[in-house]
């Protein structure tokens, strides 16, 4: 989706919604309810926060997209909610921010949403669905034999995700919650792979460019990977040296630096590893 001829417009929507989209988008019928109805696909269902693979029909073709939904009825977030943006328009301006600078984000391609007061907020974000695409979980697991065994193809998507994350840093933005499942890789149509970052909730600005905020950005990352033999101390050293050499880091920053997301690492490996026990045992 090219930025440059993708304006903005506002919804006129039923049941209380709201609504943005972009002006390739913005004459689709936006039923908030229907949005939801017989998914192709289900990626994640709690509670009442649902992300889907919807199948629409677009100029005589069915088209994916990906519609996720969340709903609040936290009343002390609701009301802190009041004075700014919905969680669907943050997510949509900051997509449309990260694209600009080149920055690979799923496109963003609507926005809705619904307030009742400080009982709940409903949010419904969508965004477009790359065909073939496994996250980076599901590449470390092994389901894509050839990013597995190819050597160049390897590398250079981890060249992609290192770079992604330095531009992102670049901008004063981090990712609190940058685990592998948030990005995505699939195949463009000259055979090459595309890596790029899917979920934007954990996306924050970064005030006063905090060093700690991008070593849990870089920490998170690799501890969510280290469970997979597939991924070898090599493969995250290597994403490592991309990122510092897109920060434009001496060597002696990136020393340092490999030290506290190193020691980060094994902090929130730890972690993980223990509420992971405790969940085990309550079942």
């Amino acid at each position: 989706m090219n930025l440059d001829n993708q304006k903005v417009e506002g919804l006129t929507l039923l049941d209380g919604f709201k609504g943005l989209a972009v002006r390739q988008w913005s004459d689709f019928i936006f039923t908030p309810s229907q949005l939801l109805q017989n998914p192709a696909q289900v990626f994640k269902s709690e509670d009442e926060n649902i992300t889907i693979l919807k199948q629409v029909d677009r100029d005589r073709k069915k088209v994916s997209i990906v519609v996720k939904k969340s709903v609040s009825r936290n009343r002390l977030k609701n009301f802190t909610a009041l004075f700014r943006p919905p969680k669907a328009v943050r997510n949509f301006n900051i997509a449309r921010a990260l694209m600009a600078k080149e920055i690979d984000v799923a496109a963003p391609i609507a926005a809705l949403w619904r307030k009742n007061g400080f009982q709940s907020i409903e949010n419904i974000y969508i965004s477009e669905f790359s065909p073939g695409s496994l996250s980076l979980y599901d590449v470390a697991y092994g389901k894509n034999k050839e990013i597995i065994s190819n050597f160049r193809i390897r590398k250079d998507v981890i060249r992609q995700v290192a770079v992604l994350l330095a531009k992102l840093h670049k901008m004063w933005f981090w990712h609190r919650d940058s685990k592998a499942g948030n990005f995505i890789v699939y195949k463009t149509g000259d055979g090459s792979y595309k890596a790029k970052l899917i979920d934007l909730d954990g996306i924050k600005f970064n005030l006063f460019n905090k060093q700690s905020n991008r070593i849990r950005t870089l920490s998170k990352l690799a501890e969510s990977l280290t469970r997979f033999k597939t991924v070898n101390f090599t493969d995250l050293y290597r994403g490592f040296l991309y990122y510092c050499d897109a920060m434009q880091m001496d060597p002696s920053q990136s020393r340092q630096l490999l030290r506290q997301v190193e020691r980060a690492t094994v902090a929130s490996r730890f972690l993980t590893i223990i509420s992971d026990s405790y969940k085990f045992k309550d079942k």
